[in-house]
């Protein structure tokens, strides 16, 4: 007896009236039609999703080499930046080997990828609430920031802060996951399913959009020290707080950087946060329509979260120019190293010297200090010999120069003493 499936029972195909009978190929219809644009959404999300995550991960590269150049590291932000730099590319690489290995069939490589990702995600989130609080006291009491803001400090709050997550996530993962070996996978608990549904949203996104609130603070300490700037620059009188005014005029740009990215926290996470809730109160009639846009919907959140871990690196250049101009010298380097490699090695041209930077800034206009390159240690005498005269000419002419200052201002010191005699 041929038999039509349900969802929930199996109907004899003879005691069905036809009525019943269509409406079932028409179940079956749009269940199909359901099928095939979940198949055609998951096709361009996953295409989407890796190049999102590709760009992402050179960009956090790249700020990652700039924010650890001498002109940017050895303070407190650059820690800061430079292990969130690490644990977004941890969570993009993850996302990246999910969405590679979704056909594969492999226990211990699911359990452990959906591990390390609540793991990476989690310590990705909490950089920014601790290095948010970090600001808030940076900007309002600098003579503070020197004690608490250091870069020891802020390696200690990093390291404690995946010591914590180590420890919470590798004693409740066991509680909460459960090893499907039928179908290769970790999946939740059927307990612990209402559970974590309240608790993995407040932990990874409530909570820090509460704490990180404090960015306000923090800009309108920024816009006070502005202020206080403008004070001392027009009245040299209010100098008392010079010191604290300076120091704030340091910590500006890495602070603006910071404070841009907890913004885009808030961009990139709300919209999830209010699909969550929505999915929250199911529809009681489907409609393929709902279904539709919900389906389509959840997976656009989906792409803002992984946005949030990719766009740190546009942020950055957006509030810092100080990281623009490291960023911008940073990517001319690695030009000028590739050409040399591509020269020297791959077109076998033996005699290709690097141009070494202080010929760079000669051809720019200007002179500056420094060794010589090695261009000019090849040019031979005649070349060194005009080199070093050039330098020396401009040394005697600055040191003339500084010479006849001082003569010329004792000499108006003398001829005002006399005639105040006279």
């Amino acid at each position: 007896m041929s038999m039509i499936m349900n969802t929930t029972t199996l109907i004899p195909l003879s005691e069905m009236s036809s009525s019943a009978v269509k409406v079932q190929f028409n179940d079956s219809a749009i269940r199909r039609e359901i099928m095939l644009f979940i198949f055609e959404v998951n096709f361009w999300i996953r295409i989407t999703d890796v190049c999102i995550a590709i760009c992402g991960i050179i960009g956090n590269l790249l700020a990652l080499i700039v924010i650890n150049r001498r002109s940017l590291r050895d303070t407190s932000s650059s820690v800061f930046i430079t292990y969130l730099a690490i644990f977004d590319i941890c969570v993009l690489s993850v996302h990246v080997i999910n969405i590679g290995i979704s056909d594969m069939l492999n226990l211990i490589l699911h359990c452990l990828l959906a591990y390390l990702a609540d793991l990476f995600t989690f310590c990705s989130v909490w950089i920014m609430v601790i290095v948010t609080l970090e600001r808030c006291v940076a900007v309002h009491s600098p003579f503070l920031a020197k004690r608490f803001c250091t870069v020891q400090r802020a390696r200690y709050n990093v390291y404690a802060l995946i010591i914590l997550a180590f420890v919470f996530f590798s004693s409740t993962f066991p509680i909460i996951y459960i090893a499907d070996f039928m179908h290769k996978k970790c999946i939740i608990r059927a307990k612990s399913q209402k559970m974590i549904r309240y608790v993995k949203p407040i932990i990874f996104y409530c909570i820090p959009d509460v704490l990180l609130l404090a960015n306000l603070f923090v800009i309108y300490e920024l816009w006070l020290a502005s202020r206080m700037r403008k004070k001392t620059l027009i009245n040299p009188e209010a100098s008392i707080n010079l010191h604290a005014a300076n120091f704030n005029r340091k910590q500006t740009q890495l602070t603006l950087m910071l404070v841009s990215v907890s913004i885009s926290f808030y961009i990139f996470t709300t919209p999830a946060i209010i699909d969550y809730i929505l999915q929250m109160n199911p529809p009681k009639r489907p409609d393929v329509k709902k279904l539709k846009s919900r389906f389509l919907r959840t997976n656009l959140t989906t792409l803002l979260l992984q946005l949030n871990s990719a766009t740190n690196f546009i942020f950055y250049c957006l509030a810092g120019k100080k990281f623009r101009t490291a960023c911008i010298e940073t990517i001319k380097e690695s030009y000028e190293h590739l050409v040399y490699v591509w020269y020297r090695y791959i077109m076998n041209r033996k005699n290709y010297e690097k141009k070494h930077r202080y010929d760079m800034r000669l051809s720019g206009g200007y002179l500056s200090p420094g060794p010589l390159g090695e261009n000019d240690i090849k040019m031979g005498d005649g070349g060194r010999r005009r080199t070093q005269s050039t330098s020396v000419v401009l040394h005697n002419y600055n040191t003339a120069s500084k010479r006849a200052s001082n003569e010329t201002i004792l000499s108006s010191n003398l001829y005002s003493r006399k005639q105040s005699r006279v």
